[in-house]
């Protein structure tokens, strides 16, 4: 079994463990698989840096949405630089935009060569914890959005 066969077997494991579908939570359109906990929806999927599998390095991806950008450019740049901030404190976790969705996410990504499903399990777990706590976080410092 190759290593991207591996994570998804991982997906699929954690799925039963979690009485969900696997196939019922996967667009194909994206590539992702899509998890709720809580508030929040996790975006899970796999991204190749490199030419190609035999080249590349693969990764695995969490994406979580945790809060809308504001449209005020003052707001923006103490928002900005409270993410900044943050990135400096956390390990394991980044906070980054997605601007066409004007959308602050945390992510979390590692490299597949390697990854048991503990180690699979520590970022799901890790990033659900996180998006939850900052998504707290910046709403109650910086307002609904």
């Amino acid at each position: 079994m190759s290593t991207v066969e591996f994570v998804h077997a991982y997906i699929h494991r954690l799925c039963r463990q979690l009485g969900a579908n696997a196939d019922a939570i996967y667009n194909a359109k994206t590539g992702a698989w899509y998890f709720s906990r809580g508030a929040s929806t996790i975006e899970v999927f796999l991204t190749n840096v490199g030419d190609n599998e035999e080249t590349g390095r693969i990764f695995f991806r969490c994406i979580a949405p945790i809060y809308t950008i504001t449209t005020n450019p003052i707001r923006q740049f103490e928002l900005y630089q409270k993410m900044l901030e943050l990135n400096t404190r956390h390990m394991g976790i980044k906070l980054a935009l997605i601007p066409d969705k004007q959308l602050i996410c945390v992510i979390s990504e590692r490299d597949i060569e390697g990854m048991d499903y503990g180690e699979f399990i520590t970022v799901i777990t890790d990033i659900s914890y996180w998006a939850g706590y900052f998504e707290t976080s910046l709403k109650e410092q910086f307002g609904k959005p």
